[in-house]
């Protein structure tokens, strides 16, 4: 076309304003034969021999759409290039153009629809037409605003409301610019407020192929992707529908690097790009656009490979080589960004990290978590990925150091497939997770109202559902705290996240509890032992429903009723259960009495503290054994009442004979209390018989032993736990142990025992009294314990004669 206007300039040799309007009305005429629309040329000014100036130039196609609009062109060229037919400018200057390349629904270019252009002239002979050479040795371009626009459509495999729905998303994008048009929906790619500095610039020549520009200086506002580049030099071909480039520099406003790749458009496809960029030194600010809430601070090195290959329809930026450092954290591998769909992608992650900060994380969820996560986490994640809402994950090793808590280092592995599309709300679809080391502390410190248990956790689960609403299956779970067996648990359950508590519908198998281990959390609670058996535990912390069946070397313990297993305010435990074969020696880690009790318990208690209990226990006791001695059954009802122990009825039946007790009785020092009023009643000593015969060794022959009489006491202990006082008298009638006997004994005791510390005194008297075949009217016996290892004794005896 420029070809056209400076022959036609040189047909006048005037610059006359009629002249000049005779040029443009000859040169559009000529224009207007060969193209489909219109053509408007502004003022000609300049020699016609050395170079003109056009101050405007307009042309448009057959629909009235804007192709190409310019402010001023400045053209300089040697009028004997065009007396040889060839078109060799010297110097172009164009200020303010606007260039727009349509792409029509049928994929024909507004300008092939405009110009029946089928290549350079094929003349009939060796001479050159005007148009086989356009050559320009120095071309300025300022304020350039160019688009290209192209047809847009959803996925073929959408219909319907899915169909509308990726509709409506793609054209309320801020990314893509998406428009419906009276053809359909297109989509825009734009460059405005450029510049260019183009030293060689070669559109046509019969000795070479494509088109060639040398470009100096660059820079332009790009809208997809959204890059303002700057200082950008190097060299474009373009041959049909592809262009090649390579670019040795290029700046961003943060950031600089080199680039070269292809960009092909045409075949009815949409555009194809294979571009990879170097950046040498990269700000995120310059690529945050990829995803909303990616930092804006910080930068590195990477390659970038910009590329649709994967779909056409879609872009993905590939990012290898990378080595970054943002928001208290460093980051290295490769990750691809695929942008396009109806949900970003990603694709191809090998990361390292060298920390994560959680601060990154808090950055990329675009909020606060629910929960006051801090810390730092090292470690590889490698990721065949997806789009966010089913990102596949093939392995992840990464270790967590608690910021709250100094020394807290957990470990974690996973694999599986994760829902990331909103981070706060990620989900899990069959991941399967690894505890190598999970330090409960953490835990507990970033949710106040978890279960105060100590220590650390290991073993492995398959979770499903969002991370604020965890369903849990094939789990192997083990509890360390100290030295000693630890608690393992298989099972599942649901985990639910609340703004307070946590929800726990969990059924386990315990395999064992090890309620030594447990104390170390709950040092109120005096159980000892491991346990195996279904465990049940549903509600929120402060209200579980527990139900248990253990068996240990403790014995069987069943249980069903509510937990309060929130240290807030105390624990508590309200409910009922039933014990068997119960060794109190294993079950409370004593050297002795070894029992086999049994019976059933209800129980309503809290308090963490002795001097904080509260609430009653009830046992009722069926045929047990304690240390050798048969128990028929009994009863206890006592209370806890801040420090005190309020015996509302203590009644036991054995062998020996009966127990009962009433009172109160101080559970700590400060408590006080009142006192614990004793009866003992021994109706014969033969239930007590293994205390008062030796065995015999083995292989002796075991004889007979007569035993019989019966036993009285009455008494009362006044104090506390660590500082006793026991006062009473004892009353026995007929006594008789093999050929010993006593017709009657009594007297009184009054022990006081502080801290394992016994002192006291025992004063005792008998009357007709029979031992070694010598009889004695009357005896007394009196001792008191100074002491620990020191006592002081006093006895006396009458016989028959005096």
């Amino acid at each position: 076309m420029l070809g056209v206007i400076v022959v036609g300039v040189g047909l006048v040799a005037t610059r006359s304003d009629s002249g000049q309007q005779a040029l443009r009305d000859w040169v559009e005429a000529r224009v207007a034969g060969s193209m489909h629309g219109r053509l408007h040329i502004g003022r000609i000014s300049g020699s016609w021999l050395t170079g003109v100036t056009i101050d405007s130039l307009e042309l448009r196609d057959d629909q009235d759409s804007l192709f190409v609009a310019t402010g001023p062109i400045r053209l300089e060229y040697d009028p004997r290039d065009l007396i040889d037919r060839r078109l060799h400018f010297r110097r172009l200057d164009i200020l303010r153009p606007v260039v727009v390349l349509r792409q029509h629904e049928d994929w024909t270019w507004n300008f092939k629809r405009m110009f029946s252009y089928s290549g350079p002239r094929q003349g009939n002979g060796p001479e050159r037409g005007f148009g086989d050479y356009v050559v320009i040795d120095s071309t300025h371009i300022r304020d350039a605003d160019f688009r290209v626009t192209i047809p847009w459509h959803p996925d073929d495999s959408l219909h319907g409301a899915r169909r509308d729905s990726a509709i409506r998303v793609n054209v309320a994008r801020r990314d893509h610019e998406v428009r419906r048009t009276s053809e359909g929906y297109v989509q825009h790619y734009r460059w405005t407020q450029a510049y260019a500095a183009v030293p060689h610039m070669r559109i046509a020549d019969p000795d070479s192929a494509g088109r060639l520009f040398v470009i100096d200086t660059l820079h332009a506002t790009e809208t997809m992707p959204p890059f303002v580049w700057r200082n950008v030099r190097g060299t474009v071909r373009l041959q049909g529908d592809s262009v090649w480039m390579k670019v040795p520099h290029f700046d961003l406003p943060g950031s600089t690097g080199r680039a070269e790749g292809k960009v092909t458009w045409g075949s009815d496809l949409p555009v194809r790009y294979a571009v990879r960029v170097w950046g040498d030194s990269v700000s995120l600010k310059d690529v945050a656009w990829v995803y909303p809430t990616l930092p804006t601070t910080g930068g590195g090195t990477m390659i970038l490979d910009i590329r649709n290959e994967r779909n056409l329809h879609q872009l993905d930026y590939a990012i290898s080589a990378m080595d970054v450092r943002t928001t208290k954290s460093h980051l290295t591998g490769s990750i691809t960004f695929e942008t396009g769909g109806q949900v970003l992608a990603v694709h191809d992650v090998r990361m390292r990290a060298d920390p994560v900060d959680w601060d990154l994380l808090r950055q990329l969820n675009g909020k606060p978590f629910p929960a006051d996560w801090q810390g730092r986490i090292t470690g590889t994640v490698t990721a065949r990925g997806g789009p966010l809402n089913h990102f596949m994950v093939d392995a992840a090793d990464v270790t967590f150091a608690d910021a709250h808590v100094p020394g807290a280092i957990s470990k974690l592995r996973g694999h599986g497939e994760l829902d990331i599309l909103l981070p706060a709300f990620t989900a899990f679809h069959r991941f399967t997770a690894l505890v190598d080391h999970l330090e409960l502390r953490t835990i507990s410190t970033i949710y106040p109202n978890f279960p105060r248990i100590g220590g650390y956790v290991t073993g492995s689960a398959v979770l499903d559902s969002s991370w604020l609403d965890v369903r849990a299956s094939s789990a192997q779970l083990a509890h360390f705290d100290g030295p000693g067996e630890p608690s393992r648990a298989t099972g599942g359950g649901r985990i639910t996240y609340g703004e307070k508590y946590m929800t726990y519908d969990l059924d386990l198998v315990a395999a064992p509890l090890s309620l030594t281990t447990l104390a170390r959390s709950y040092p109120m609670m005096p159980l000892r032992g491991t346990f195996s058996g279904p465990v049940r535990v549903k509600g929120i912390p402060p209200d579980l429903t527990v139900t248990a069946d253990l068996t240990g070397a403790g014995g069987h313990l069943v249980y069903a009723g509510k937990v309060d297993a929130d240290s807030i305010g105390g624990y508590a435990a309200t409910g009922s259960g039933t014990f068997d074969a119960i060794n109190a020696a294993s079950l409370f880690d004593l050297a002795k009495p070894v029992t086999r009790l049994a019976g059933a318990f209800d129980v309503d208690m809290r308090g963490d503290l002795l001097s904080t209990l509260t609430g009653p226990l009830a046992v009722r006791l069926q045929r047990s054994e304690v240390d050798g001695v048969r128990v028929a059954g009994g009863t206890g009802r006592v209370r806890f009442e801040h420090g005190l122990l309020h015996v509302d009825t203590l009644d036991v039946d054995g062998d020996p004979g009966r127990l009962r007790a009433r009172g109160t009785l101080g559970l700590t020092r400060t408590a006080g209390g009142d006192s614990l009023v004793l009866a003992l009643d021994v109706d014969s000593l033969a239930g007590l018989r293994r205390y008062l015969v030796q065995a015999a060794p083995a292989g002796a022959v075991q004889h007979a032993d007569t035993i019989r009489g019966s036993l009285a006491f009455r008494g009362a202990l006044r104090g506390w736990l660590d500082s006793l006082d026991v006062r009473g008298a004892l009353d026995g009638r007929g006594l008789v142990l093999n050929s010993q006997g006593v017709r009657r004994v009594h007297g009184g005791l009054a022990v006081r025992s502080v801290k394992g510390h016994t002192t006291g005194s025992v004063d005792l008297r008998g009357d007709s009294i029979v031992a070694g075949g010598l009889s004695v009217a009357s005896a007394s016996l009196a001792a008191e314990v100074l002491d620990r290892g020191r006592a002081r004794f006093a006895a006396g005896a009458t016989t028959g004669d005096g």
